[in-house]
């Protein structure tokens, strides 16, 4: 097709909208961050993690528009298709995880992943009072129920909107 009618595949994006001031706080969030983590020994206990959700829905995201210009297309999501979410975590030294959401991934599911599983391992392991705890902006971890449990259990030592490192208030 490239050669024959002088097409190219082009694949659509699948878009989240950030925000303007989104750079500016990454900027100093990094800054801040490897400040606080300035060499290898402290950044070996950050434990890095994040959710994944495997979605049960026909979309097909291997699709592909053969055109003489790139289309630009981008194609909104379906709200909520079915699926599980996955939570797992690593830092240099090992792996935590699969935990399997029963359910969505909100406050209270959230919490109760840190207070029941996550936390108890860190404890079996011996490493809950060393490790620091990085998570996003998700909503759920957001939730004040989840930063006191944060607070709590990862006193200082979380990473995440709203954590005790922030270097500026987010909205």
């Amino acid at each position: 097709m490239k050669k024959d009618l002088n097409v190219r595949p082009y694949r659509p994006t699948f878009v989240k909208e950030l925000s303007d001031g989104d750079m500016d706080r990454r900027y100093e969030s990094c800054r801040a961050l490897l400040d606080t983590f300035s060499n290898a020994v402290s950044r070996s206990k950050v434990l890095f993690s994040d959710e994944c959700a495997i979605y049960c829905s026909a979309r097909d995201r291997n699709m592909v528009f053969w055109s003489k210009e790139n289309p630009n297309f981008t194609q909104d999501l379906e709200h909520n298709p079915p699926h599980v979410m996955i939570w797992a975590g690593m830092t240099s030294d090992y792996l935590t995880g699969p935990y399997f959401f029963d359910g969505p991934v909100n406050a209270a599911s959230y919490s109760a992943m840190l207070e029941t599983w996550l936390i108890p391992q860190l404890r079996d392991r011996g490493l809950l009072d060393d490790v620091w705890l990085q998570h996003d902006g998700a909503t759920a971890h957001f939730a004040l129920s989840v930063r006191d449990v944060l607070n709590e259990s990862f006193p200082g030592r979380w990473i995440g909107r709203g954590s005790p490192t922030s270097p500026a208030p987010l909205p």
